[in-house]
């Protein structure tokens, strides 16, 4: 049994103090019309922070008070650290840096129930390209909207009323933009993260595209945080953005190693929308952004100026282009706001030998095909509410979208 070290008294009566101020939340949170008392939940992975750096951090928050309680169980089911910790809403968990992953982490309130994830080693940069697959589904942004999410998903027969993987051997995107505007977007991230795993078990995939609301959040852009993540935030005495620092954070660690353009077969997927790259390939975009990522600079691009003590101006100014540039393919809009842009978009689909182009962050009433079925739109009015299925036969695409009520309709 490994020792565990717990933070010290001072922690302690923060923890509590943390805890009223967020008991304060709900309960004012229950006064707003767009808001019940039981629609805020806390508990489980709508709350869990890990933080690894030279060691494990755990952070969660109960339903009610509760005494802390987890394990940490390894691939061959032996308990390798557990414990408790004070009765709290708030609870807080130190490792010794000697506990490596794999293992699953098992946690809750002692009088509540357990919840589990699993924990991997570190996270390498996914691949850009794939082949040979028949079934795609595709989601536009989510911005939270956890239950709209899973209602759709059962609908589209992708999960069951477990929350396992029904899909088969097809693949879905999750075209960016998980963040901001709805409450449970921890939750929705946990949930794509042990949805990849069940997926990949049976031979599907699941990817997730980074979008400008990712960006957003890791380099301190918080406009658009609802107050119910703020206050998840709050009660882990941490700010948000350290929530999903892409490399202290557990969370923020696997977001970096996600590819912000995809393609799969003749299909290229971007949240915003790929104008021109310019001379670099959609591997070497990727690659780009996984590194510039890792670099402390990156945490600063939301300043006026760069910090010419610490950084290189031209790489802040460059990096700062490379994210925030309003023509890049995080952020473009054109064309979905626009019908004029057919020979760029010919152009681009050419670069890089795909036939599709699959866009979001620009908001429609409903999924469409532009340009002659060239470019498919999938962000909605409505969040979470439809989502695009492609079935490949012979190298064509059928394309169809499915609303939450599991109607599929034909495009």
């Amino acid at each position: 049994m490994n020792k565990i070290t717990f933070k010290p008294l001072i922690y302690t009566i923060s923890s509590i103090l943390l805890g009223v101020i967020i008991m304060g939340f709900i309960k004012n949170d229950t006064n707003m019309q767009v808001h019940k008392q039981n629609d805020l939940k806390y508990d489980g992975t709508y709350s869990l922070y890990v933080e690894k750096t030279d060691h494990f951090n755990f952070r969660w928050i109960t339903g009610a008070e509760d005494v802390g309680s987890y394990e940490l169980v390894n691939k061959n089911n032996k308990v390798i650290a557990s414990g408790e910790t004070a009765k709290s809403r708030t609870h807080n968990i130190d490792l010794e840096k000697e506990i490596e992953a794999p293992f699953t982490l098992k946690f809750g309130g002692k009088n509540q129930g357990m919840h589990e994830v699993d924990i991997k080693p570190d996270f390498e940069l996914e691949k850009t390209n794939y082949s040979k697959v028949d079934s795609l589904y595709v989601i536009g942004d989510i911005h939270g909207r956890y239950d709209q999410l899973i209602t759709l998903l059962l609908k589209s027969n992708v999960i069951d009323e477990n929350l396992d993987w029904i899909a088969g051997q097809a693949h879905i995107v999750f075209l960016g933009d998980i963040f901001d505007r709805g409450d449970d977007v921890t939750k929705v991230l946990w949930f794509i993260y042990s949805l990849e795993e069940k997926a990949a078990k049976a031979g599907g995939k699941a990817h997730l595209v980074l979008g400008n609301h990712e960006i957003m959040t890791m380099t301190k852009d918080l406009r658009y945080l609802s107050r119910k993540e703020r206050n998840i935030a709050i009660a882990h005495g941490l700010s948000y953005d350290q929530l999903f620092h892409p490399v202290n954070s557990y969370l923020g660690s696997w977001l970096r190693s996600k590819v912000s353009l995809l393609k799969v077969d003749h299909i290229v997927f971007a949240h915003g929308g790929i104008l021109d790259l310019g001379p670099i390939s959609l591997d070497e975009f990727n690659n780009r952004a996984y590194y510039y990522m890792k670099d402390p600079m990156y945490l600063d691009l939301m300043k006026q100026y760069p910090d010419s003590t610490r950084y290189d101006a031209e790489e802040w100014y460059n990096m700062r282009w490379f994210f925030y540039n309003a023509e890049g393919p995080y952020w473009f809009r054109g064309y979905v706001q626009s019908d004029t842009l057919g020979k760029e978009l010919n152009s681009m689909l050419k670069k890089y030998d795909s036939k599709i182009h699959v866009v979001a962050h620009t908001t429609l009433e409903t999924i469409t095909e532009r340009y002659n079925g060239k470019l498919l739109t999938t962000d909605l009015n409505e969040a979470a509410t439809e989502l695009l299925f492609l079935v490949r036969r012979k190298n064509r695409y059928t394309k169809y979208k499915i609303d939450s009520q599991g109607i599929q309709t034909e495009l």
